[in-house]
């Protein structure tokens, strides 16, 4: 059956594939279907605000039925299961409530060209008890069961009078940031008793496992964010190798154990483990999918990947790209135009990344970051108020390219303004 428009199918909703689902249906040259097991969009880098329960944004959390009428394309919710290439189909399983009963039926979606965007998750590294008593922030239910937890241990601790313990294995982005917020959190939870006893609710501990605090930053930037982390009475422990987590505590290889109330999981990011069994894809050492220098999949060039799922080399004796946002929206960026331009007839060039540093959003404790000017080699350490407007700014562009600029402007205005501030809002049609 002939179609006048080839079928663009993207398969998960985080930062970049949502962009590109946009930006391609408001060009209007291909039929877009996004699928995504959840009914909504979070944006991925404020898990942890979610988490503490410091998120004061209505458009931190977007329905993904609203965005597919207002931005033109279709949205098919449930869990991707195979992908057909032979057939180009995709199967999709059926979606189920959180007690198991089936809401909706299994089905087949068909499509021309398909981009993998199904993020990644974090690794346990098949360290014992991690499964069983740690939490992972890799989606917006791990956050809510967080969130669950600290309010009971801190309820408990306000009355006992014994501080609750936070464990945090890992101080990259997501480990340092939820410290930071818990330490925020925590004083929504002291009262005239609490003050007059002088009484301490919260100690929080970050285990890193290499040599050093956020592996991979520049000096001035690790310095910087160990600082504010002191400040704000958060303990770090390097070298901190963990051989397993119990229910109370988290215990490393040297035998050392660290007493806990709840442990969170925050080491590292690998692909989802969907992507293994989805179709014979060349993958590579953390389970993402190879691409060439068009984010095409070794096996099949009518199929890309993006973002956490996909591993791209910008030079052949280069690393992988990292897996962040900036990351995933500069592919979907590229894949915008890329797609279109393939299609008809052309050959895009190569994609390129540019990176524009990372910034650190550490609440009372500041904003820090490192940004990249003119493609410099050499980075420029920020912080104060210019470093959290440019930490702002990365969320408010992701806000203009799902929203569009006109819409997502009055959208951030009336978010800016509102005297409502607390945990997130669901932005519904």
């Amino acid at each position: 059956m002939a179609h006048s428009r080839e079928r663009v199918v993207i398969l998960g909703g985080g930062a970049g594939g949502l962009e590109l689902a946009c930006s391609l249906a408001g060009r209007g040259a291909v039929a877009v279907t996004l699928v995504d097991v959840n009914g909504s969009h979070v944006w991925k880098p404020r898990l942890h605000e979610f988490a503490a329960g410091t998120v004061d944004s209505t458009l931190s959390e977007m329905s993904f039925y609203m965005l597919a009428s207002m931005r033109g394309f279709s949205f098919e919710q449930g869990r991707v299961v195979t992908i057909d290439p032979q057939n180009r189909l995709v199967r999709l399983g059926p979606v189920r409530s959180r007690h198991g009963a089936i809401e909706g039926p299994s089905r087949d979606v068909a499509y021309d060209r398909l981009v993998v965007a199904l993020g990644g998750v974090t690794p346990d590294f098949g360290t014992p008890g991690v499964e069983d008593h740690a939490v992972r922030l890799d989606e917006k239910a791990d956050a809510d069961d967080f969130r669950d937890l600290f309010v009971a241990a801190l309820l408990k601790a306000r009355e006992c009078g014994e501080p609750a313990r936070v464990s945090i294995v890992g101080s990259g982005a997501t480990g340092t940031e939820l410290a930071a917020h818990l330490r925020v959190s925590e004083r929504s939870f002291i009262n005239d008793a609490v003050t007059g006893r002088k009484q301490r609710l919260l100690d929080i501990v970050i285990l890193e496992a290499a040599p050093e605090i956020m592996p991979g930053a520049s000096g001035d930037l690790r310095k910087a964010v160990c600082d504010r982390l002191a400040k704000l009475d958060i303990k770090t422990r390097v070298g901190a190798r963990i051989a397993s987590v119990e229910a109370d505590a988290v215990v490393g290889e040297n035998g050392e154990r660290w007493p806990t109330d709840i442990t969170v999981w925050a080491a590292g990011l690998v692909g989802h483990p969907c992507l293994e069994g989805l179709s014979d894809f060349d993958m590579d050492n953390k389970h993402r999918i190879i691409v060439d220098a068009r984010l095409k999949t070794t096996v099949d060039g009518r199929i890309y990947a993006l973002g956490d799922a996909a591993s791209f080399k910008p030079a052949a004796d280069a690393q992988p790209l990292p897996p962040t946002a900036q990351c995933a929206s500069q592919q979907a960026a590229y894949l915008a135009a890329a797609i279109p331009t393939t299609i008809a007839g052309g050959t895009p060039e190569p994609f390129e990344y540019d990176d524009k540093g990372r910034l650190i959003s550490l609440a009372r404790g500041g904003s820090v970051g490192s940004i990249s000017l003119f493609r410099s080699r050499n980075d420029l350490l920020v912080h104060g108020q210019f470093a959290q407007a440019a930490y702002q700014s990365i969320q408010r562009k992701h806000q203009w390219a799902v929203l569009g600029y006109l819409r997502g402007s009055v959208a951030i205005f009336a978010d800016a303004i509102s005297p409502t501030k607390g945990p997130a809002l669901k932005l519904h049609g």
